[in-house]
């Protein structure tokens, strides 16, 4: 008898065994579950890949105007239209501050510009004027790029190239406070001129000025240059 109890109790030790194995297999089933909240993970990304992708065509665009007004300097050049070949390898310079390589060969012709330039007399036009104020800017002769500059200030004083190229002009002069006027003018009438004056090295010595530095930062949604929205 004492053999047959053993026995017994043997086997419903392992009945309990058994009947705790399902339970275990059950836990594991629950595993694959949570593989539901992953793609909530993707959304996200695909998000940020969307907002890269936008960026990257936006880039390529404005290579891609960059290299079209390049192109027509150069035809321009080959016309010899001077001025108008010069004028546009400075607006290369001055509007596509990111596109390095072709700063470095607007800058060559408009050195071959200079050279074939034919003196003549005192420049009449807007634009005459403020081709000479650059060439004078680029020889270091900034007193007399200011007297081209005012000349073209009292015939366009709401132009933003005068503007801009006499806040330009007053800051090589060491001229600070009214250059930083000059600035402020300029974007107000085109506000990408403070992307512009971001990357103006001639602007390094306005820095310190607080007024400079609140007009570099971000404008506020209703700040100037800025349209109005329409009502319905």
């Amino acid at each position: 008898m004492p053999r047959t109890s053993k026995a017994s109790g043997t086997t419903k030790r392992a009945g309990a065994a058994k009947k705790k194995n399902p339970a275990r297999k059950k836990s594991r089933v629950k595993g694959p579950a949570k593989k539901k909240a992953h793609p909530k993970t993707q959304k996200p990304q695909k998000k940020t890949a969307a907002v890269a992708a936008r960026a990257a065509q936006a880039r390529r665009k404005k290579r891609l105007r960059a290299i079209e007004l390049y192109e027509r300097a150069l035809a321009a050049l080959q016309r010899r239209d001077l001025m108008v070949a010069a004028n546009r390898f400075q607006k290369v310079i001055r509007d596509f501050p990111e596109e390095r390589e072709l700063h470095e060969r607007s800058r060559r012709y408009l050195k071959v510009c200079e050279r074939h330039q034919i003196p003549a007399l005192a420049p009449k036009t807007l634009e005459e004027r403020v081709y000479a104020a650059t060439l004078a800017l680029n020889t270091g002769s900034e007193q007399e790029a200011l007297q081209h500059l005012e000349a073209a200030l009292a015939e366009a004083p709401d132009n933003e190239q005068v503007q801009y190229m006499l806040a330009v002009a007053r800051a090589a002069a060491g001229d600070e406070s009214v250059a930083v006027t000059h600035l402020h003018r300029a974007i107000e009438l085109n506000p990408d001129n403070r992307f512009l004056a971001r990357h103006e090295a001639s602007f390094d010595v306005l820095h310190d000025h607080e007024a400079f530095q609140q007009m570099l930062a971000s404008p506020p949604s209703n700040g100037p240059g800025k349209v109005p929205e329409r009502k319905a």
